[in-house]
């Protein structure tokens, strides 16, 4: 009897060592992989921003960027990038280096092909030109006032070591954040990591150019860049390498988790496991009404955003849970996401499906634990949405199309908030 209890615990012992020298392995290799998929495989060196002010109040900009390619085996040699532009209100798209070979407009961002093909520590240097509009408010800050509120394209995955704005602010009346003056030109610097934005505003009395109400920045207007020639691979890659993790990690852990089963049953450290309950499915619904405008302020709200972009108050004026007996039409909310209600222009209904634990039959309490109500909602951006779609909100939008886009770039028109033109960045000013 003494024997074969020496031997089951040496047969546990043995079993416990290769489950465990499995899951080592395999998280191993997970973090290695994890690792190798965040280096980086580009770098902006330098990316200088020239901007002056028109007379129609259009802005010519030039952009002069020194691309720097670190690793050219992921995605192959640096042959063309995407760069995001303030909005799809541009023109005159003009080549000012010979390293430019043609340009596609996308819009919201231009795709610039160059003349070759750039290999590993290697750098493109390319600069072209183009003149923007719809970029001010009028009376945004103060009335008789009219700014300028602009954040230039920034690159997931990709750092800038040297952001430079040139803005010839002749006329102007006042500008945050703090810069450099150069004679009619303010200087702004930074150096951003990857993802990181910097945004500038510059304010000018309303009869200082040709402004005009028709040509104002729209309120929330997202710019959208879209993935370079190997952006498609990139997110491809990107999903691998997530599927790859989740696989390498739960693995194991149910590998382990039926091992310990397996030796609690066959040495009797417990009865056999009842069979499990049948989960079970709950439709929840929740009727969410929104504010025409800002409470607070007075703007606009944004498609898919339950924040205010300006002063960040809550436009849901009202939110509750419904039931299905209560709506017209309701299989048509069946599937988890948003949708518009009926013809109410403001209203919304979020389905969110749940799984609840089924009743066990042994009489034994459950060890799990369910959530009620109408599950989450994403506040300021797409908490879960993103996921599975990239259609939520604009904003989420962006995100999702430059996450895994290791050569594009993404710009948006991000609006100065009273909050911060009040007192929290000082406001240089050339008048009273």
């Amino acid at each position: 009897m003494r024997d074969t209890a020496m031997k089951m615990k040496r047969t546990f012992a043995i079993r416990l060592a290769v489950v465990l020298a499995f899951l080592f392995l395999m998280l191993s290799a997970c973090f290695a992989q994890n690792v190798k998929a965040d280096d980086p495989t580009d770098e902006i060196e330098h990316f200088h921003i020239t901007v002056d002010v028109q007379e129609d109040a259009s802005l010519k900009m030039t952009y002069h960027i020194d691309w720097k390619v670190l690793d050219d085996q992921a995605y192959g040699p640096l042959d063309w990038v995407n760069i995001g532009l303030p909005n799809s209100h541009h023109s005159d798209i003009t080549a000012v280096s010979d390293t430019i070979d043609h340009f596609e407009d996308k819009g919201s961002s231009v795709a610039v092909y160059l003349d070759r093909k750039y290999y590993k520590n290697e750098v493109a240097s390319f600069e072209f030109s183009f003149v923007q509009d719809h970029m001010y408010q009028i009376d945004r800050f103060a009335e008789g006032e009219t700014a300028f509120i602009y954040t230039p394209a920034w690159f997931d995955g990709i750092e800038v070591k040297d952001l430079e704005i040139r803005w010839n602010a002749e006329s102007a009346g006042a500008w945050q954040p703090e810069c450099q003056q150069e004679g009619d030109y303010l200087v702004f610097s930074a150096e951003l990591s990857a993802g990181e934005r910097y945004s500038i505003t510059v304010a000018y009395p309303s009869d200082a150019f040709a402004f005009s109400v028709d040509r104002q920045a729209s309120g929330g207007t997202v710019a959208i860049s879209g993935g370079d020639s190997d952006s498609g691979y990139s997110i491809l890659y990107a999903l691998v390498g997530v599927v790859s993790i989740i696989i390498g990690l739960a693995v194991p852990i149910i590998l382990l988790s039926r091992f310990i089963r397996w030796i609690r049953d066959g040495l009797g450290f417990g009865g056999s496991s009842s069979s499990a309950p049948e989960p079970r499915k709950k439709i929840v619904r929740t009727k969410i009404e929104y504010f025409d405008k800002c409470p607070n302020c007075g703007a606009g709200r944004e498609e898919g955003q339950d924040n205010c972009a300006y002063c960040g108050t809550s436009m849901i004026k009202n939110k509750e849970v419904v039931e299905e007996k209560d709506l017209e039409h309701p299989e048509s909310y069946t599937k988890n996401g948003t949708y518009r209600y009926g013809r109410e222009p403001n209203t919304y209904i979020y389905v969110n499906t749940i799984t609840l634990p089924g009743s066990r039959s042994s009489g034994r309490r459950s060890g799990g634990s369910h959530r009620s109500g109408g599950g989450s909602r994403r506040s300021g951006g797409c908490a879960s949405a993103c996921a599975s779609s990239c259609a939520c909100a604009s904003s989420c939008a962006c995100a999702c199309a430059c996450a895994s886009s290791g050569r594009a770039g993404c710009s948006v028109k991000d609006f100065f908030r009273e909050s911060i033109h009040r007192g929290r960045v000082r406001v240089e000013s050339r008048y009273d």
